[in-house]
């Protein structure tokens, strides 16, 4: 009996070591280059559905709230709105920041998306921030 369990063992861990050595030779299926993805463009009031995704976020500054050491922009609506989108400017990202980021203007951000106290953010330095179009006179923002 002691014999025959051992055959079968040996049956087995040989079985097993000509398959693990077939499929080795064995064409594979994945991919050899990594596809690259662009972040998604999206509208500022799109932001809440992609939360955790890098994104380019475009809108108008309808607000901007300079703190002294760090500044936010308010996108499409102002705070208090729960509905806006906000740009986060920490103080040591605050180089080439352009000083005259003020209502009217249509900007684009690019960042990873996050919430922060229930509004969508990125947090952001000049590299990431691109004016898209110029305050112009009679500009409107939403309510």
């Amino acid at each position: 009996m002691r014999a025959t369990t051992q055959f079968s063992v040996l049956s087995a861990l040989l079985i097993s070591f000509t398959i693990t050595f077939a499929d080795a030779d064995s064409p594979t299926t994945t991919p050899t280059t990594m596809p690259t993805t662009l972040p998604t463009n999206i509208t500022w009031d799109q932001a809440k559905d992609h939360i955790g995704q890098s994104v380019t976020v475009t809108g108008p500054v309808v607000g901007a709230h300079d703190f002294g050491d760090a500044a936010v922009l308010n996108i499409g609506k102002d705070y208090p709105s729960p509905d806006r989108f906000t740009v986060y400017i920490p103080a040591g990202k605050r180089t080439g920041i352009p000083d005259d980021l003020d209502n009217g203007k249509t900007i684009s951000v690019t960042g990873t998306l996050k919430m922060f106290h229930d509004v969508p953010e990125i947090e952001a330095d000049a590299a990431h921030i691109k004016i898209i179009q110029q305050s112009s006179v009679g500009a409107t923002t939403q309510p």
